[in-house]
């Protein structure tokens, strides 16, 4: 009796895997192998929420995490991405944006559209220099500490420190970006400059434990996350979702801008004022877009007190020939059941 309830308890779970198995997909990577759903295009868990791609040998300080900047802040997704990727999505802030969104030393999530602090991600960088063995691995640590903080203006102390060191090592290399210093092999040690950089990167490092201290203090939160309901190739329509602490923290309303990649920040094309009552669940439309275009959408929250937080998502606008196809193909489909319709209501009486 116990065998044939052993042997149905197996084939029950063997149908229960293969149900959870059909319903998602294997990460490739194999020092992660979750479980992902079919709804998700990559893996949450170890992938880049960029470029989608995963480090087979992940190093986390060339990362960046969406997570939590105070205790008790669940206004954060927990997702990742490569620090390069962030660049190149313009997701790294140093330079005041606008009249109100003025950030300096912060990275937005590209997922959520979280704030968050970038000087832990910067300190990384200089250990890493200041522990590098191979010259190219120093070179690009101190020039990515570079771009980190280029333009800043609340932390131009320690940005100073680290230009000082990118300077005494251009002068032994050449440009840090260049094909010389990202393709030296040799070694650290026999780098005349090397102490001097390194020492520089140690006193920087002593230098930023007292700025992580305050920076804590002020940590931008998030306006709100970004909905986007329907893409097409000329216009765009979303929802702004308020976060649970918005009415705790007093916020008013919100102001969003849209503006094409690439654009200065002062020909925002549109500037929207919405109240708290009329961001609820108000569906906004941004008409007249140009088609296969990134555009990026930023928003404030703001209080009586003036402005309270900070939020930025992107999408790009569909292409004209792919939306007419999908579009054509939704018609045909809607054709064909018209004529099965017709055909059962004749024939078949």
């Amino acid at each position: 009796m116990d065998t044939k309830r052993n042997i149905s308890q197996s084939r029950q779970n063997h149908q229960e895997a293969d149900v959870d198995i059909s319903n998602s997909w294997i990460c490739k990577n194999a020092s992660c192998r979750a479980n992902v759903s079919l709804d998700d295009s990559y893996c949450k868990r170890c992938s880049c929420c960029v470029c989608h791609a995963f480090d087979e040998n992940k190093d986390p300080t060339l990362w960046l995490v969406c997570e939590s900047g105070k205790p008790n802040d669940v206004e954060f997704c927990g997702l990742s991405c490569h620090v390069e990727c962030a660049f190149r999505k313009d997701m790294v802030w140093v330079n005041p944006t606008g009249n109100l969104m003025k950030v300096d030393g912060y990275f937005c999530c590209y997922s959520c559209g979280k704030v968050s602090d970038i000087l832990g991600c910067w300190k990384k960088q200089l250990v890493a220099a200041k522990d590098a063995r191979r010259i190219d691995v120093l070179c690009y640590r101190i020039e990515l500490s570079y771009r980190l903080l280029d333009g800043t203006c609340r932390f131009s102390e320690l940005h100073e420190i680290v230009k000082d060191a990118k300077s005494k090592l251009e002068v032994e290399v050449g440009p840090l970006d260049g094909p010389s210093a990202r393709n030296d092999r040799g070694i650290v040690s026999r780098l005349p400059v090397a102490m001097q950089v390194q020492e520089l990167s140690s006193f920087a490092i002593r230098r930023a434990e007292y700025w992580s201290t305050s920076v804590a203090r002020d940590l931008i939160p998030a306006a709100c996350r970004f909905d986007f309901e329907d893409v097409a190739p000329r216009q765009v329509i979303l929802r702004l979702i308020e976060h649970p602490s918005a009415e705790e923290r007093g916020v008013k309303g919100y102001r969003l801008w849209c503006d094409k990649k690439g654009e200065t920040r002062e020909d925002y094309q549109f500037d929207i004022d919405l109240s708290r009552g009329e961001a609820q669940g108000m569906r906004i439309l941004f008409p007249d877009l140009e088609p296969c275009k990134e555009y990026i959408f930023r928003a404030v929250s703001y209080t009586r007190a003036g402005v309270l937080g900070h939020s930025i998502s992107g999408c790009f606008t569909k292409s004209v020939e792919i939306f007419q196809r999908s579009r054509g193909n939704l018609v045909d489909g809607r054709r064909k059941r018209l004529r099965s319709m017709v055909h059962q209501f004749l024939f078949n009486p």
